[in-house]
């Protein structure tokens, strides 16, 4: 089937949730300009790439001096168990509310043998768990933005974690589907991890850890706890960083693309800008679905619902998320391919969609383009 015949009217970017669109101009960069070739110790390129890329990164998400930025191997996964292993003392808790916050506190922290874990789950029915976590435990560990729901932690709770933490609680986020997106209550954590392949539209495999001057000090009360894997030493990764390198060969080519997308960001009105554009994105889809008979938000609650990775729900029957899908493939056309695809934690029937800020620098254009597109897809499978 291919209900769209006219391919000039289609979208030229991709909403898929990750790897996630990048800026127009990076698509175009010849490999070679990412100078992926070079020695990751080399002066030039430290200065270049490692050292420009903190330093963007620093001013854009407002770090305070004495928090430490790492890049670090193997994407957050990778970045999870480094700070569950590291940062954990005898206890965990935090809020887990879809796949990767329940991978984070649950299948990871599971390998931690004498923790007592106290993370809070939903319940059948909830989005969101009612029960609050355990502030006084050593480790709290959260997901503002939850990619596989498109559920999302208030500010004002993530403020009130800070607020009521513990003495000797330590504070961390995961927020891969939300950093460069959205502002978070700024600097109230003591971890903060993200993947590069949403808002920054880089290739996945590294991620970035920042660490406040409490996690540093837990690093060295932590020593001889348990055995940390070579790979995941943290305390190797931030004596590293402190010279603009890292412990291994990184990906050159996703640390420069995150130098340029955060330059990029700082250029056009820094994080405020950023965000602001994330919703407009999610405000067009949300506003456009509450005017169809097909489809309606997943997250009913304004305050729940994630702006920057978006999960609507099909209310028609006849339709699914296959068929649509499958319609937009048809297309041909390479930024389609990967379509809307819901996430298997989710419900069967929803479609997710990427709000992030390169998906239209410009505004909704793109997304009048990718809705104008669905209209037709139901209409035309409405005929049949």
């Amino acid at each position: 089937m291919k209900p769209i015949l006219d391919t000039s009217l289609l979208p030229t970017s991709t909403f898929a949730c990750g790897p996630g669109q990048a800026h127009p101009a990076f698509r175009q960069m010849p490999l070679d300009k990412t100078l992926f070739e070079r020695s990751h110790r080399a002066a030039d390129i430290v200065r270049e790439i490692y050292a420009n890329a903190t330093q963007e990164l620093r001013h854009l998400l407002h770090l305070p001096p004495d928090y430490s930025l790492c890049f670090f191997p193997g994407g957050a996964n990778a970045a999870m168990d480094s700070v569950l292993w590291n940062l954990t003392q005898d206890s965990l808790s935090g809020l887990a509310f879809g796949e990767f916050s329940n991978r984070w506190a649950r299948t990871m922290a599971s390998r931690l043998s004498g923790v007592k874990n106290t993370v809070r789950f939903t319940k059948p029915g909830e989005l969101f768990p009612v029960d609050e976590p355990d502030y006084n435990a050593s480790l709290l560990v959260l997901t503002p933005n939850e990619t596989s729901t498109g559920v999302q932690i208030p500010n004002e709770y993530l403020s009130r974690v800070w607020q009521k933490r513990g003495p000797d609680t330590l504070v961390a986020w995961d927020a891969t589907s939300c950093a460069g997106g959205r502002i978070l209550p700024e600097n109230q954590f003591d971890v903060m991890l993200f993947s590069l392949q949403k808002c920054f539209g880089a290739m996945g495999g590294t991620c970035v850890l920042i660490l406040s001057p409490r996690a540093k000090a837990r690093l060295t009360q932590n020593a001889g706890r348990r055995a940390i894997p070579f790979f995941l030493d943290l305390s190797l990764a931030v004596k590293y960083a402190e010279n603009f390198q890292t412990v291994n060969t990184p990906n050159t080519t996703a640390i420069w693309l995150c130098y340029q997308a955060a330059s990029w960001m700082n250029a056009h009105g820094g994080l405020p800008a950023m965000d602001t554009l994330c919703r407009r994105h999610a405000a067009w889809l949300v506003d456009w679905a509450q005017k169809t008979d097909f489809i309606k938000p997943f997250v009913k609650e304004e305050n729940f619902r994630s702006y920057t990775t978006l999960t609507l729900a099909l209310t028609d029957p006849q339709l699914t998320p296959a068929a649509i899908n499958t319609a937009l493939a048809e297309t041909g056309l390479a930024n389609l391919q990967d379509g809307l695809k819901s996430h298997p934690y989710a419900p069967a029937n929803t479609l997710r969609v990427a709000c992030f800020p390169f998906v239209d620098i410009n505004g909704v254009e793109e997304y009048k383009k990718l809705t104008a597109a669905l209209d037709e897809i139901v209409r035309q499978l409405r005929k049949k």
